[in-house]
């Protein structure tokens, strides 16, 4: 059993964040300026014993790696941005990565293609960096940017293929040509070929795509339907959260942890790939979206624990080399979701994945 958590970059200045949002800008300036929307809202949500880490420094990510194997995560999720023609955003991160053998931890990518807009940051759609797909030519180049990540030895392998994961790959309009690109040029580098999951997308699609070999658990993309499925879920969502209500006192949403437990671990008819099931520690966006976010209520290490047996009882599904859970993520802290050690959690929700392999 392998457990990946999704792993974001934008811990370091960039020139178009400088631009965007004022010199200096990451993922920490909204962390920091973080207030309580409600009363026993856990905001600001910090960083212990990392800090407000810079991913220019080498070292982050070399303890970063060691206090996940310790803890028995074994890799990571790099996301990755290749908005066409050639255009990145956060590249250096991973890119030291792949320049440093002593960062011993197995990854795989995970192209995350979508147009960023000013919602991230909660400035509204305002357009920042549009996504492209520019078509064959853009295609090889994209493919021989990552054919480093896919050779390097600590590179995620299924069936003896390179792990490629596509964040919603029904918005690739000529998604076939796409695949035949990567599929030759990776023969023609004496790869075996790409193993395809797919992240986010709907069912339908997901059914009727005959190439992608794997998916990660779509269900969270229906929530709304399990939050009525408990008294206590069916009063949050019609009472607290009432638009009207929610407008009036300037919340944000909220949803009860077991309602999302309820989505993630329902695996009915998730058989029509490889599954691999999902499974989410916490979840609090309000830095980044203020009222506009989306807060899980009563997450905790202990309950997190249970979400993760059930998982693992599903993975264990699987073939070998496919038991594997995502967890979302390791770092995305304002978005308050995540595996890092917290000044409110320590390292809790890691020492309960450590403590499963003695159960």
């Amino acid at each position: 059993m392998k457990f990946f958590a999704y792993y974001l970059p934008q811990f370091h200045p960039i020139p178009e964040n400088d631009q965007w949002w004022g010199k200096g800008f990451t993922e920490w300036t909204n962390v920091k300026k973080a207030k309580p929307l409600f009363a026993g809202h856990n905001q600001p949500f910090l960083p212990a014993d990392l800090g407000f880490y810079d991913l220019r420094d080498s070292q982050v990510m070399e303890i970063q790696a060691r206090l996940a194997i310790d803890h028995k995560v074994n890799g990571f999720v790099f996301y990755h941005y290749w908005f066409g023609n050639g255009k990145v955003l956060l590249e250096q991160p991973l890119q030291d990565f792949l320049n440093n053998p002593k960062v011993e931890i197995e990854f795989c990518i995970c192209w995350a293609n979508e147009s960023w807009k000013g919602t991230w940051h909660g400035a509204g759609n305002k357009m920042l960096q549009e996504q492209f797909y520019p078509g064959k030519e853009d295609y090889i180049a994209h493919f021989n940017y990552l054919l480093p990540f896919f050779r390097d030895p600590r590179c995620l392998k299924i069936q003896g293929k390179p792990v490629f994961q596509v964040y919603v790959p029904e918005s690739i309009p000529d998604i076939d040509v796409f695949m035949d690109v990567f599929e030759e040029e990776a023969s023609n580098a004496g790869l075996k070929g790409i193993y395809w999951i797919g992240v986010k997308s709907s069912k339908k699609w997901l059914k009727s795509d005959k190439r992608f070999q794997g998916y990660v658990n779509p269900n969270l993309n229906q929530i709304n339907a399990y939050l009525t499925k408990s008294i206590s879920g069916f009063l949050l969502r019609y009472g607290l959260n009432n638009p009207i209500i929610r407008k009036w006192r300037k919340w944000p949403k909220r949803m009860y942890y077991h309602s999302v437990r309820a989505c993630l671990e329902d695996f009915n008819e998730q058989s029509f790939k490889d599954f691999f099931p999902l499974a989410i520690p916490n979840w609090d966006n309000t830095p980044r979206t203020k009222n506009e976010g989306t807060v899980y209520l009563n997450c905790s290490p202990k309950e997190f624990k249970k979400h993760l047996k059930v998982c693992i009882s599903r993975a264990k599904m699987n073939q070998d080399d496919k038991q594997i859970i995502f967890i979302k993520s390791w770092n995305e802290w304002a978005e308050g979701n995540v595996l890092e050690p917290s000044i409110k959690d320590g390292k809790a929700y890691l020492e309960e994945i450590k403590s499963l392999e003695n159960e």
